[in-house]
């Protein structure tokens, strides 16, 4: 049985977006900064390596339907079943971050990290899990591809932009990278509380969580489903992890020869502060690229078409990754990896709207349907960063501008297997009925 009630308010997505943009930090720190840390820390680290450590703390996000199964079944009287499963995991990911700066050690960076890593990333599951279902729970159909849009173009923005902002104030305040950590990590914890400024509108009664789960997996149609989101999020991996570094190579702040990325070719005059000022720099760029690129699927998505927006973004993608095959001026470089951001933010708003829509055809285990297709999308940039983790191990040894060069090719070429299942998909079930457009 389900209750609705209030209305949903404009407070309620700058909430969902400030801890979308706060939990993408953390991702951003694992993509933007920690490998710069590590090769600093250790003095150069295996391309592989490197790989391998964003494979595992993905993991969590692979299982992503069973914290939906979490926060659509098990709830807290007075907090709901959405807050407990906000407010507990991002605590744990805030008490990480605390830690891991205070016992880390030269010849236990990487393994600590790794560990570290996946602890952090199943807190910011979960936790994104439960704040999707709240989305869902409140948000009127006709605005749902845009509220999903600007949370996701926050998260994005998070993701890509967050470390480099944290660099900023490493910059200006010369204080250590350590306690950037702690102090990311006090702001995780407080930051989760803000949910409980938001009231859950739908209560569920005598949910029979299971029948319905053998209903949703027990679909052929939804597994077209969970092809799309799994081949849609391929490129995402390479994208967040690889992008700047290849930039930093081009430009020469960073060696990558034998299949180790180092910087033993730098400049002594070549500070830390110009390395990560530098990465910062890249990507900041990367990072409005991703909310231009999300606000204009969003809209296409709720305004034309969901199969406009998501048929585009994988133009986009093709394009913006072969783009990376140009020999260009550092300048040039900065406006690829733009549009390679805006790519992402765009293919992830219209991913988002689709799946959102579909999810609301589960009321009762919307967040679990939703939670399944983003493990499937997350399955699917682990499978993509394992990809990129072969590719570079295949062609070690080679000249690197020849190794990112079929990298990029297979990225093109794969981000557009999302078309095939997608194109099979029923129309009637994710598009807004004309009368619902706005």
């Amino acid at each position: 049985m389900e209750e609705t009630l209030g209305e949903f308010k404009t407070s309620y997505t700058a909430i969902f977006s400030v801890n979308y943009f706060v939990q993408g930090v953390s991702q951003s720190l694992f993509t933007a900064i920690v490998p710069l840390y590590l090769i600093i820390q250790i003095g150069g680290i295996v391309a592989t390596d490197l790989a391998s450590l964003g494979t595992v703390v993905l993991l969590p996000f692979a299982v992503k339907f069973i914290y939906g199964i979490l926060s659509d079944k098990f709830a807290l009287k007075k907090l709901g079943r959405r807050k407990p499963w906000i407010i507990g995991p991002l605590t744990l990911t805030g008490l990480i971050w605390i830690i891991i700066p205070l016992v880390i050690t030269a010849s236990t960076a990487l393994a600590l990290f790794t560990i570290g890593g996946f602890f952090i990333y199943l807190g910011i599951a979960m936790g994104d899990t439960a704040i999707d279902g709240l989305i869902l729970d409140n948000c009127p159909k006709n605005r749902l591809g845009r509220v999903q849009g600007i949370c996701w173009g926050f998260r994005s923005v998070g993701i890509i932009a967050g470390g480099p902002l944290l660099v900023l104030i490493f910059y200006i305040f010369s204080i250590n990278i350590e306690w950037i950590f702690i102090g990311y990590g006090i702001f995780v914890v407080l930051t989760s509380l803000l949910v409980l400024l938001v009231e859950e509108f739908k209560t569920m009664e005598n949910m029979k969580v299971f029948d319905n789960l053998k209903m949703v997996f027990g679909k052929g149609k939804n597994w077209k489903v969970f092809s799309f989101a799994l081949f849609n999020a391929f490129v995402d991996g390479v994208i967040f992890l690889f992008i700047s570094l290849f930039i930093l190579s081009q430009i020469g702040l960073l060696d990558f020869s034998g299949g180790v990325i180092n910087t033993s070719a730098i400049e002594e005059s070549v500070t830390d502060e110009v390395l990560y000022g530098t990465n910062a720099l890249i990507n900041l760029i990367l990072g409005g690229g991703v909310i231009i690129g999300a606000v204009i699927g969003g809209y296409l998505a709720d305004v034309k078409s969901r199969t406009i927006s998501v048929y585009s973004s994988f133009l986009v993608t093709t394009v913006s990754l072969l783009l990376f095959l140009i020999n260009a001026h550092f300048a040039i470089l900065l406006i690829f990896a733009f549009i390679v951001g805006s790519s992402n933010g765009w293919r992830n708003s219209g991913f988002s709207a689709v799946i959102g829509q579909i999810s609301t055809l589960y009321p009762e285990v919307d967040s679990t349907y939703y939670a399944t297709c983003n493990s499937f999308a997350n399955i699917g940039t682990v499978l993509g960063l394992i990809s990129t983790n072969i590719i570079l191990g295949v062609l070690e040894g080679s000249a690197v501008t020849f190794i990112f060069g079929v990298l990029f090719i297979f990225m093109a070429l794969a981000s557009n297997l999302g078309a095939i299942p997608f194109l099979f998909m029923d129309k009637k079930e994710y598009e807004l009925p004309e009368e619902d457009r706005d």
